[in-house]
């Protein structure tokens, strides 16, 4: 089973900090949230409460753990499980300050949500039949969770461009989707030794796409190599500063998928000639297979119960058995129970799944109808796993700041609507239904047979619920297909009866043999073109208000609570935060006749930005200054100047008069800009040039000076830039700052008619940089 990495359990005090710093004033919300999410923690919509997106490495989770899952829920969450489509569990509405106490508990039980947000790496999923499938080449579990171990006990796998999802399948079936993961991983045996293929550059969003095929056949012992090269090519390469295009399929496609073989290859190299990676070998206990005879029973639910949610293992005698949670939430209380029933049932393993389902392996199917009355008795709707009922569907606005409308509600209004009407049908074992809240794929849209993903239309001035259709999405590894967006528009409030109209369409046009896949691609559109015309029309709001209010709420359809999304905050948020804050400072200060609480605060702040991406979280000034005058200005990223940095800090006083703070101000303000064009140099390795690489001024001049007029209107700037050169010899270098707003041409041109030459001009972050020869 998983062990929690120790360096996980030690980062935890200084989790424990941070979030008190906060509480105490003495961080943002922005610089929380960069070291909050990475943490697996993100705010519920309106920022009260929180979410633990607790990590399960190939969905495995034992008796133990499910239960201590269920007591932190009811201890410090709302007493509900939610099961993700990453196999992760979710543990929503807990108090900030109870959030550590989540942690510490959890920790106990090798469970963490590290990495469960943000820039990381993401829950490793598996095929949760992985050991018990027939069909598997081998069971992929041992290499998925020994993997993850070595992945989340490095830091590099917190700081990433955006998040990276990896995948493992065990069989040609391929449960875990590869080719819709950063990274997917199918199992094959290649001259009797087993290894993997290897798919790169697969996802889903609002621009999803499929992965390509990176290398044929690995061996299992390269798995830690090769991963890690991928990782690290994304590391280094790919783009931080677009939050809409940093994903690793992304920088393939910016790249060239041969340029980034080419990338990966040299990491490759790189890491088995300078690198060591082992991963942990993990011994799992399977029961050993025996002959039984299932005694014949009449029970007409039981039966149905044996068809849809048992499956055979390859360990004869054993099943697997699948619990169909609605919606992926299942009550803390119920989780308890079903610990209970499997007490002194030997080998029970429970596993989650992406269609957020619980699954139960090694069940001795001679136990099977008592565990069957024992199921039924505490859980009311568990029958028709993987069917029509089955809705995968993300927590929309119910809880995400990115949710527009409630997709659970709609859910379950389905699941209502289809238990109604087709429970006895083809279409309940041919189709599958995903829904989405917002663009992105949290409840997995792109690939359903038939999909639904939220948006918001304006009926007059009223906002309105609606959603749109999609059609076709498979996943079958290089067969693999994206649901492709319809154009159709469907108010929310009609979906059931769309689709209840579309699904008895298609019921009387298929039979058994009919390939569903090809169906839907070639007829389902027409088909619901047509109904749809049916459904498009929302009545004013004085006709019929129903329209205007989601499922399951009560009051009007509105965005509020809308807000910025976080699943990719991390190190960029933080130093941006640190940054704006810095600036607010500022401000603050000149209304405040200079205030020196204001300057020094800016100073600190300014300071401590960049230190995160040297491994550095200054909480004082002295930590903030004495790290920034180490790290950046001994490093020669920075004018020498600020080696005085801590010096001139220290003569921010109160008693000082108020030329001489607005002296002080001006250093702070200079600071700041240089600190901000430093961030702007920041390559996506978190790496800075020299300072002689950025100015880039011509080497055998006589001497190279720096004039700052920034501030200074026109024509003041070239004249103060015409008596400064008077004083220089010819060629000797002059690099002047100008404000952004001035005509940026008046200075260069009036200089070049007195006949010196504009090497170059640079537009930077306010001000622009003018290099000028002495003529």
């Amino acid at each position: 089973m998983f062990k929690l990495p120790d360096k996980i359990k030690k980062d935890l005090p200084a989790y424990e900090t941070a979030i008190r710093d906060f509480l105490e004033g003495m961080s943002s919300w922005a610089r929380f949230s960069g070291i909050r999410v990475p943490w697996g923690n993100y705010s519920h919509r309106g920022g009260k409460v929180f979410m633990c997106r607790v990590r399960l490495p190939a969905g495995v989770l034992s008796p133990v753990q499910l239960q201590a899952l269920a007591d932190a829920s009811i201890l410090y969450g709302d007493g509900i499980l939610h099961i993700t489509t990453r196999q992760d569990i979710q543990i929503h509405n807990i108090k900030i300050e109870d959030i550590i106490k989540v942690h510490n508990f959890l920790k106990e039980y090798e469970l963490s949500s590290r990495g469960g947000g943000g820039n990381t790496i993401r829950n490793i999923t598996a095929c949760p039949l992985a050991g018990v499938c027939k069909e598997e080449i081998f069971d992929v579990r041992e290499d998925a969770i020994s993997l993850t171990e070595y992945l989340i006990a490095d830091d590099v796998s917190y700081n990433l461009p955006r998040k990276f999802k990896i995948a493992f399948s065990g069989c040609l079936i391929d449960c875990a989707g590869c080719l819709v993961n950063d990274v997917g991983l199918l199992a094959t045996e290649k001259n009797s030794t087993l290894g993997y293929r290897v798919f790169v550059g697969g996802g889903m969003g609002a621009v999803s796409c499929k992965a390509k095929l990176l290398e044929e056949f690995i061996e299992r012992k390269d798995l830690g190599y090769v991963i890690t090269a991928i990782r690290n090519v994304f590391y280094k390469y790919g783009d931080r500063k677009n939050k809409h295009h940093n994903r690793l399929r992304f920088l393939i496609q910016d790249l060239g998928f041969e340029k980034f073989k080419e990338y990966y290859q040299k990491e490759l190299k790189e890491l088995r000639e300078n690198e060591y990676i082992s991963l942990r070998k993990i011994e799992f206990n399977y029961p050993l297979s025996k002959t039984i005879t299932l005694k014949e029973n009449n029970d007409k639910e039981f039966k149905e119960f044996l068809k849809y949610n048992c499956q055979p293992q390859k360990q004869d005698g054993f099943l697997i058995v699948k619990l169909r949670i609605p919606r992926g939430d299942l009550k803390a209380d119920i989780a308890k129970k079903l610990v209970g029933i499997v007490e002194g049932l030997s080998f029970i393993e429970f596993r989650t799944t992406r269609e957020q389902n619980l699954y139960l392996v090694n069940v001795d199917a001679e136990q099977i109808y008592n565990l069957y009355l024992k199921l039924k008795n505490i859980l009311s709707d568990f029958l028709y796993p993987d069917t029509l009922l089955d809705i995968v569907a993300c927590k929309g606005s119910t809880t995400c700041n990115l949710g527009l409308c409630n997709s659970p509600a709609l859910a379950k209004e389905l699941e209502e609507m289809i238990k109604n009407n087709f429970l006895n049908k083809k279409v309940l074992e041919r189709i599958k239904i995903k829904i989405n809240g917002c663009p992105n794929a949290c409840g997995q849209h792109p690939i359903g047979l038939v999909s639904f993903c939220g948006a918001v239309r304006k009926i007059k001035t009223r906002p309105v619920p609606f959603y749109k259709l999609f059609l076709g999405g498979k996943v079958d590894l290089e067969n693999t297909h994206l649901a492709f967006n319809t154009g159709i528009l469907i108010p929310a409030k009609n979906v059931p009866s769309f689709l209840k109209d579309f699904l008895e369409t298609i019921e009387n046009k298929i039979d058994k043999d009919l390939d569903i896949y090809e169906f839907i691609e070639k007829e389902a559109k027409t088909i619901a073109e047509e109904i749809a015309d049916k459904y498009g029309y929302v009545p004013d709001y004085s006709e019929n208000k129903d329209f205007y209010i989601d499922w399951g709420k009560t009051e009007e359809f509105s965005l509020a609570g809308l807000g910025a999304g976080e699943c990719g905050a991390g190190v960029l948020e933080i130093i941006e935060a640190d940054l704006t804050e810095a600036e607010i400072n500022l401000k603050e200060a000149v209304k405040k006749d200079y205030s020196v609480q204001n300057i020094k605060k800016a100073i600190f702040l300014t300071a401590r930005a960049l230190l995160v991406v040297r491994g550095i979280d200054a909480r004082t000034e002295d930590e903030a200054l004495d790290g920034f005058v180490e790290k950046f200005v001994k490093e020669e990223l920075v004018d020498a100047k600020y080696l005085r940095l801590k010096a001139e800090f220290n003569l921010i006083k109160e008693e000082l008069n108020f030329e001489e703070r607005k002296e002080k101000f001006i250093l702070a303000q200079d600071f700041l800009s240089d600190v901000r064009k430093l961030y702007q140099s920041m390559d996506s390795a978190f790496n800075f040039p020299k300072l002689q690489e950025k100015q880039k001024i011509p080497s055998g001049a006589v001497n190279q000076y720096k004039l700052d007029l920034k501030g200074t209107p026109c024509p003041i700037n070239y004249v103060k830039a015409k008596l400064f050169l008077e004083n220089l010899k010819k060629g000797d270098i002059l690099e002047i700052l100008l404000d952004e707003g001035e005509p940026i041409n008046n200075v260069p041109k009036s200089l070049e008619a007195d006949s010196h030459k504009v090497i170059k001009i640079e537009k930077l972050d306010g001000f622009y940089r003018v290099i000028v020869e002495k003529g």
